[in-house]
């Protein structure tokens, strides 16, 4: 029991030390914006986060094709860090672009594939 508790512990702080460089780099973001309510907070944290968690999952895969050697840990977290402050700051500018992609999609898809009644029958 106490070899799986152990397993379990090594697991969460694995992931915790993941996740940490890229929700402070979205934290110290957070820090230098005003008026923004819990809800905008903690969606552009966790975007913070994802987009860090997953490019710095793709970057360490692919730096040993680009240099040929592994990267040092510091390194990955200095980007982790730097991908979690860039991707806070991206966040409005991303929804309101994918909203607007969104609500016009209907009309788009309506005059791809509908026929047009521009005749007036």
């Amino acid at each position: 029991m106490e070899a799986k508790l152990h397993a379990i512990y090594e697991a969460c702080v694995t992931l915790l030390t993941g996740l940490a460089p890229g929700a402070i780099g979205a934290a110290v973001s957070m820090a230098w914006r005003r008026g923004l309510t819990w809800g905008e907070r903690f969606v552009q944290l966790a975007v913070g986060i994802i987009v860090s968690w997953f490019f710095t999952r793709a970057i360490s895969a692919l730096w040993p094709l680009w240099f040929h050697a592994l990267p040092d840990p510091f390194v990955i977290q200095a980007i982790a860090f730097t991908l979690g402050m860039v991707a806070f700051e991206a966040t409005p500018r991303f929804i309101s672009a994918a909203s607007d992609v969104i609500a016009g999609l209907p009309a788009r898809l309506a005059d791809r594939f509908l026929p047009s009644r521009k005749d007036g029958k």
